[in-house]
Formats: structure tokens, sequence, C-alpha cells
């Protein structure tokens, strides 16, 4: 397993699994109340086809949360100075938890590093990919889809499905 490092390149928490050096920091899951929540890894894991078939009848950007270097100006969401995604995040979902969740990818961050604590207490309830978002969150998730002609990176078995990158 890789360390991250302070000094590495900021890294993107809504990265898709096939972006280089992509790394698998949590997993969608069900609470107890039925609501999805994300689980944290303790520590990030390649993506392999093991990792993928975790997904299971799911495709893997609903349910996989995958980091990788941020690509600046090559995605759609990055606004010349900064994430405009982090920011959405941060400003437009409610709050998903009390405290800072414990997470692998939090030194090298480009949402924490961005946005600070703001992003941290609402990533658990982001996906990369909301097809169809949960009335729970409402308008603001629906926000954060990109639009069906996305072709910054497309999800690996679904040549349909646009990539949050």
């Amino acid at each position: 397993m890789r360390k991250i490092r302070q000094a590495d390149p900021p890294l993107c928490p809504s990265a898709h699994t096939s972006a280089p050096g992509a790394r698998l920091f949590g997993v969608q899951v069900r609470t107890g109340s039925g609501e999805r929540q994300l689980a944290y890894l303790p520590e990030t894991q390649p993506i392999t086809e093991r990792v993928m078939d975790l997904a299971g009848a799911a495709a893997p950007h609903e349910v996989l949360r995958v980091a990788a270097h941020c690509i600046g100006g090559r995605c759609p969401h990055w606004n010349g100075q900064g994430c405009r995604l982090a920011t959405r995040v941060a400003t437009m979902l409610p709050v998903a938890v009390s405290s800072l969740p414990r997470c692998a990818i939090r030194p090298a961050c480009l949402w924490f590093k961005q946005e600070g604590p703001a992003a941290c207490l609402r990533c658990p309830q982001v996906a990369t990919i909301e097809r169809h978002a949960p009335d729970a969150l409402g308008a603001a998730v629906a926000q954060l889809e990109l639009p069906g002609d996305d072709s910054v990176l497309r999800q690996r078995n679904v040549s349909d499905s646009p990539c949050q990158r």
C-alpha cells in the first residue's frame, strides 16, 4: 500500500476508476436507516478487478469513491483557480456527519485543501455520479451531475455513463 505524502500533487476525491494512479478510499454503504453513506478505508487500495467487483450490480462510479491526481484545467470542474465541485459540495450539500471522518486521503485531498473541514463534513454523502438523486439530497445533488455528453473520462464498462471528472 502506498502512503500519501503531503508533497504529492493534490488528489481529487471524485476521480474515475480508470484515472491514472486511481486509488479506492471509500465504499458507499447503506446505514441502518437506509441512507447511503461513505465507509472510509483505513488505507487506499489500488483499483483492481477485485475492487471493481465490489460494486456488484451497481455501476462502480455509483458506489466506489476513488481518488487520483487532480487534472486541473482538463477537468470540467476546474475554474482556473480551483475546483467548482469542491465549492458546491462544501456550500450546497447539507452536513452529513458531526465530526471529520477518518480519511486516508485528507493530507493530499484537493477538496480539503480548498474548502477545509466543510468539504469533509459533506463528503460521506457524495457519489462520483448520481443518476437519480435521492429525495433527501434533492436539487443539491442534481446540480452535481454532469451532462450526458461529458467526454473527459467515461465509465469503464458502461459507454454511455459520464464520469464526474
